[in-house]
């Protein structure tokens, strides 16, 4: 079981980092300047938050400012984000912090039933300095399990090959592989009737993505988060079985986290949604303080029926997961549930795309890009789903009328929508009016 911190032990070891950091951290010597100590929560809260860009600017080895250790480096281990979001982050970390962060992620995986008597199949993407594959290798040699290290990083035929060849009873990879799976799975009809449990990680798996992956694998599997990480902080929170999909224990012996209204500068209270700020408790070696991660989240405010007594929380996606259309803010689920009825028939994929450019005389091109194993067949899809989007985004559909939006959907062939080289990954909103 994870160890449990009450808000005030955190806390301790919090302004612990803190003081920690502005002592031996030229960068967080200046930032934290004008900050004379923080033994309280509301001295805590007078810390200034730490951006994507001071981290991206500061770090090693563009920078050695965050750091704390001496140099050259000794015993460390640098890997990096994926750069969804925007340019890639190197991480360093000293081998103590890397082999503790493996023993709390093993330590998760061992909740979802992962045993030594499995066959896990490890699907993520390696190399570009991601730690995802070589982390998950250490985690099922902690965990004992067998290891097939298939990655993603070879052609998904010859992945699935393996699959049916071995028979692993555990896959571990991105909810983008997994989408990809299903379609080749439905289009040969296959039987993977072996494999009892499926773990993400890396992205939100929706409930159409769920209900697509159950339909290939079947209703036997079940689908569960390795965990809610991140590349900058290590693990965050972790999954029992009485969670949903999209709650976690917060592991409170190695993070402090706060939820936060930036509209309204205050900490959330429980049922509250707000940006999730972290502060690792165990990183020294380059101190993550307040570190604005880019997710919403909300805090239950109720005991878990586990026992566990730390507390659990709710991931409500990324920051900037939606796009606004004439002064209105629209959720990307808004899109999804326009198509998610036809996915995994007519050949119709989960994977997909969301377009919004500006063209000539300030008209606004939108295009729906759906990947499909049969895009002709898709196709006869096309002016329902178009008819979905328009009835639940009536921006969308009054912007038409006035001859200022154009609506297009499109089927493609699976694999074609592009993806990130490092993770994998398909950026679902691709709106080319924001730089």
């Amino acid at each position: 079981m994870f160890q449990h911190l009450s808000n005030k032990e955190a806390l301790e070891k919090a302004t612990s980092v803190f003081r920690y950091a502005k002592e031996h951290s030229a960068f967080y010597h200046d930032k934290f300047q004008a900050i004379p100590e923080a033994s309280t929560y509301d001295s805590w809260q007078k810390i200034p938050i730490l951006t994507k860009d001071e981290l991206y600017n500061n770090s090693y080895p563009k920078s050695t400012r965050m750091l704390t250790l001496k140099l050259p480096l000794e015993g460390t281990i640098m890997t990096s984000t994926g750069g969804s979001t925007g340019l890639a982050r190197y991480t360093m970390l000293t081998y103590d912090e890397w082999n503790r962060f493996l023993e709390r992620q093993a330590e998760a995986l061992r909740l979802m039933g992962i045993s030594e008597k499995d066959v896990v199949a490890n699907l993520f993407v390696a190399g570009s300095l991601w730690p995802s594959f070589i982390a998950l290798h250490d985690n099922i040699r902690l965990i004992g399990a067998n290891h097939l290290p298939i990655s993603a990083n070879i052609d998904f035929d010859k992945m699935l090959f393996y699959i049916m060849e071995f028979k692993p009873t555990v896959l571990l990879s991105l909810p983008t592989v997994f989408v990809i799976l299903a379609d080749k799975i439905l289009q040969q009809n296959l039987n993977l009737d072996f494999v009892k449990i499926i773990g993400y990680a890396g992205e939100h798996m929706s409930d159409m993505i769920r209900n697509h992956v159950h339909k290939a694998f079947g209703n036997q599997v079940k689908i569960e988060s390795l965990a809610y990480t991140s590349a900058d902080c290590g693990l965050i929170g972790y999954q029992c079985d009485h969670c949903d999909s999209n709650e976690y224990h917060l592991a409170s012996d190695l993070q402090f986290v706060e939820l936060f209204n930036f509209d309204e500068n205050r900490v959330c209270k429980p049922g509250e949604t707000g940006e999730v700020l972290v502060t690792n408790l165990e990183r020294l070696s380059q101190p993550i303080i307040r570190y604005r991660l880019g997710d919403v989240a909300e805090w239950t405010g109720k005991p878990c029926t586990c026992g566990d007594k730390n507390p659990t929380f709710r991931i409500g996606g990324r920051v900037g997961d939606d796009f606004k259309i004439g002064g209105a803010y629209i959720s990307m689920d808004v899109v999804e549930k326009s198509f998610s009825d036809y996915v995994s028939t007519h050949g119709i994929s989960a994977n997909y795309q969301f377009v919004l450019e500006d063209i000539a005389n300030g008209n606004l091109k939108i295009d729906l890009l759906i990947e499909s194993s049969d895009p002709e067949t898709s196709a006869k899809m096309a002016e329902k789903i178009k008819e979905n989007i328009e009835a639940n985004i009536s921006d969308i559909e009054e912007g038409e009328k006035m001859g200022l939006v154009s609506l297009n959907i499109q089927f493609l062939k699976l694999g074609t929508l592009p993806r990130s080289p490092i993770t994998g990954k398909v950026k679902r909103l691709n709106d080319k009016r924001v730089k």
